[in-house]
């Protein structure tokens, strides 16, 4: 990139097909529809592809077949994926644009008085964040897949990718430090809230998802928790709790790692085992007990028939 502070001797590598649209006002100020149409490949059928779509129009189509072509060893990626929704603004990315002279444009933060942090925010972009309410609004996500289609299974871990096993096998590339295991439970309630009663007419939003999904409880401390209701679930119930209808990867059986249930002989030679080690430990628990014994003296064997003491 050319933003970069060293580009001609810095590299950027990125695993990845991404695309960039610029947006016009009206992106910001009307509700729009993005879309993406990823086909898997399929062996001596398709190399697959990736379409990209902006209001049902047509703006970025990739064949999986120019790819697999290049000879690198790439394809269109089979591998379970998961979204991500977020702003991503970036210094590499085209923000900001061309600082003013006399601005390093190394730091940015508009809450900064120093001239030098704030300097290269585009006009009235740091007026913006202060003074207006800045939203960022996602009014649904939906994933459709063809279920007659034996490539498009549901589900994080597959047989073609079977995810579970390589996490449990390398758990330490998933975990950051404090945590105790790679994948943590969804949690089910806790979100902070605010009771409907204290946020007066500055939001029409109901907390914790509305009546018909959580509630907002008040501690002691006058914090507000969300508490979900029914099938809800997530720290603010916003998400209804999900399954997959069939388990692709379930957990190993002894078998499938390699141990095999005892045959009759390998039982036999078990209680054999057994009966030694219990002889072994019974008589060294005797021999410990004589040990602190004192002998009889010698004429105890005379075979005189008196006892002595």
């Amino acid at each position: 990139f050319l933003s970069d502070p060293a580009p001609a001797t810095q590299d950027y590598w990125s695993d990845a097909i991404s695309y960039n649209k610029q947006l016009e006002k009206k992106h910001f100020i009307e509700k729009h529809k993005y879309r993406l149409e990823w086909e898997l490949p399929k062996e001596n059928i398709t190399d697959g592809y990736l379409h990209w779509f902006l209001d049902d129009e047509l703006v970025l189509k990739i064949n999986g077949t120019g790819i697999v072509d290049a000879g690198l060893g790439s394809e269109i990626s089979t591998e379970p994926s998961y979204l991500i929704l977020n702003t991503a603004i970036s210094s590499q990315w085209g923000f900001p644009g061309k600082c003013p002279p006399g601005c390093p444009g190394k730091k940015f933060d508009c809450r900064s008085t120093d001239y030098k942090e704030s300097c290269c925010f585009s006009t009235g972009f740091c007026e913006m964040l202060k003074d207006m309410d800045v939203e960022y609004k996602v009014n649904y996500v939906r994933v459709y897949q063809d279920k007659n289609d034996p490539t498009q299974k549901v589900g994080c871990s597959i047989p073609e990718r079977p995810t579970r096993q390589y996490i449990k096998a390398h758990q330490d590339l998933y975990m950051q430090a404090g945590d105790v295991t790679p994948l943590k439970k969804v949690q089910r309630g806790g979100g902070a809230c605010i009771p409907s009663a204290k946020k007066g007419n500055r939001s029409s939003v109901e907390p914790c998802g509305g009546k018909d999904r959580g509630t907002c409880t008040t501690s002691r401390r006058g914090r507000g928790r969300c508490e979900c209701i029914g099938n809800w679930t997530g720290p603010n119930c916003l998400v209804p709790h999900g399954f997959d209808d069939i388990i692709w990867d379930p957990p190993s059986t002894w078998e499938e790692l390699g141990f095999e249930y005892p045959t009759s002989f390998s039982i036999f030679l078990l209680l054999s085992l057994s009966v030694i080690v219990a002889g072994v430990f019974l008589s060294t628990v005797c021999k410990r007990r004589l040990d602190g014994w004192t002998p009889l003296p010698e004429a105890a064997n005379k075979g005189d028939g008196l006892e002595y003491f």
